[in-house]
């Protein structure tokens, strides 16, 4: 079969992009594919774009091409109908647009909470019928979403790598992973480099210290720099940009993970829409203390394999708890290992072998 993919925003390199570009990897082994880019995203150079996603997701695209597509903003419908109806199979991840396919077979990706979207018009419907099939990343989003693309669908969750993430001898290390996004700042570093200050500077967890990894542009640098203004004094690590091997070492290595995206917020999109930061690093056996909201509940057993926390108070509560007991630290690490496998990579292939047939 002749196979499209489409993600419009390809050079964010974000859990988007990884669940995209798996898809192409996975399909690549049988059938032929191409990753399609618009304009923009072939100014930046299909090779570069293959070579950043091969290397910051650890995927063999080497057998994918990256071509240039006539998609995305001020592009021509009728080119478009014309070359989509090239191909058997097309995968589209849409940021809430959304245009009539015509490959014979059509997959909706829809990664986040999308209200207010298509099924509000006449023209919006008729767009929606051409699409066979939409694929959520979770329950959460699907309940967010499904009122505005009344379609058959289907909850597949990102894949996650776990066989190649293995707990390694474990240091007094505290690790969030999320971009140092200075525009939204969604991720909350900000608030966890303070709940850390407060627990360091009350003597609570001597000799733990705050890792935090992200992928960082040039816009963002002013952000990061706030941040290690405000980690003054006390011991946090930070990683910008780390590589992938980097990122597995300090899964295996640190202890306890953290993650606050959506604390504050009542808008679903400004929540984490899986989580897949927490899986890769359960399967570290990392110990999650996770916001209770987004795609964490479905993640998570609180209290097993992690906890969730809805206030500051209940994350350095449950924080200490494990900080001082090794035994319970030890026992949910064994527990989250083993669920973090419940959303492996192989899991994920298989599911997408079978839609695609």
């Amino acid at each position: 079969m002749k196979i499209a993919v489409f993600s419009p925003y390809l050079d964010t390199f974000g859990g988007g992009e990884k669940y995209m570009m798996t898809i192409a990897e996975v399909l690549s082994s049988r059938h032929a594919v191409d990753v399609l880019l618009d304009k923009h995203l072939f100014s930046l150079g299909g090779g570069y774009l293959k070579k950043e996603l091969s290397k910051r997701f650890d995927l063999n695209l080497k057998s994918v091409n990256f071509i240039i597509a006539p998609l995305g903003q001020n592009s021509s419908a009728i080119s478009r109908t014309l070359f989509l109806n090239n191909y058997d199979r097309f995968f589209y991840l849409t940021d809430g647009s959304i245009f009539f396919p015509t490959a014979k077979k059509n997959f909706l990706h829809v990664q986040s909470p999308l209200i207010g979207q298509p099924a509000k018009s006449i023209w919006g419907l008729f767009k929606l019928k051409g699409w066979d099939l939409v694929i959520y990343n979770s329950s959460f989003t699907k309940t967010y979403s499904q009122a505005n693309w009344p379609l058959k669908s289907e909850i597949i969750f990102p894949p996650v790598d776990t066989s190649k993430i293995k707990p390694l001898r474990k240091e007094k290390y505290i690790l969030s992973v999320g971009r140092f996004f200075g525009y939204l700042k969604d991720k909350k570093q900000e608030l966890l480099i303070k709940v850390f200050k407060e627990l360091s500077e009350t003597g609570n967890i001597k000799e733990w210290s705050l890792h935090l990894v992200g992928s960082a542009s040039d816009g963002d640098k002013d952000y990061l720099e706030s941040l290690k203004y405000l980690a003054k004094g006390i011991p946090v690590e930070f990683y910008p940009n780390l590589e992938h091997n980097g990122l597995i070492e300090l899964y295996g290595q640190s202890s306890i993970y953290w993650h606050a995206a959506g604390f504050g917020e009542t808008d679903p999109t400004r929540m984490e829409h899986f989580g897949i930061s927490t899986v890769e690093a359960m399967a570290g056996g990392c110990v999650p203390v996770v916001i209770g909201k987004g795609g964490q509940r479905e993640i998570v057993e609180d209290g097993k394999s992690g906890y969730l926390w809805e206030n500051l108070d209940e994350l350095k509560q449950l924080t200490l708890k494990l900080t001082e007991d090794r035994k319970l630290l030890e026992k949910m690490a064994k527990e989250a290992t083993e669920r973090a496998q419940d959303y492996s990579k192989e899991k994920f292939v298989e599911r997408i072998k079978n839609i695609s047939k």
